[in-house]
């Protein structure tokens, strides 16, 4: 490895590591005043929300949205975390540390195609009845089922220690900086 390369596997690292801290300190303070965040346990994967009623639910998602906007981040982005998060099965407050840190899964190089899949001969199918999804939202969706569906994988492989799946994550080759 070159010196470049260890202190990009260094600086992956120490990601992973914030956000992972991150996670634990919300949980700290939240678990005081607040009962959205489960029991004991670390609550990494979907164990969280179990139990919980449609209320709750529709509260602590309106929560985690809305600390997500007020570090920055956009509402589309933010509720496409939270769903996607659900979606694979991951603490959405942990995968909005993920996000906050900038650390996921890299896009394809040659980036995601959004043309459509049909003929644009096709007399009886004009283009303008489906427009093709817009690439970035199309990138941005992709970019986070990869990077939860591979922490997930890790943290399941991982179960004694979640900080050791945590690097593992970063030590993935196609795993880097990501701006969402």
């Amino acid at each position: 490895m070159t010196d470049q390369t260890d202190w990009d596997m260094t600086e992956r690292e120490v990601r992973a590591d914030h956000a992972l801290d991150a996670y634990r300190e919300r949980r700290r303070l939240r678990r005081g005043e607040d009962t959205w965040f489960g029991g004991g346990g670390e609550g990494l994967l979907e164990s969280v929300e179990q139990g919980l009623d449609a209320e709750e639910l529709s509260r602590r998602r309106i929560d985690v949205i809305q600390e997500a906007v007020d570090v920055g981040m956009g509402d589309e982005l933010a509720e496409m975390l939270y769903d996607v998060a659900r979606d694979e099965g991951v603490d959405p407050v942990l995968a909005f540390e993920l996000v906050r840190c900038g650390l996921g899964v890299m896009p394809p190089s040659g980036g995601v195609e959004n043309a459509p899949n049909f003929a644009t001969t096709d007399k009886y199918r004009p283009e303008w009845l489906e427009p093709p999804v817009d690439p970035d939202s199309m990138l941005r969706e992709r970019t986070l089922r990869f990077s939860f569906r591979r922490l997930r994988a890790l943290l399941e492989q991982h179960t004694g220690s979640a900080a050791d799946a945590f690097r593992a994550f970063a030590r993935e080759p196609d795993v880097g900086p990501v701006g969402y």
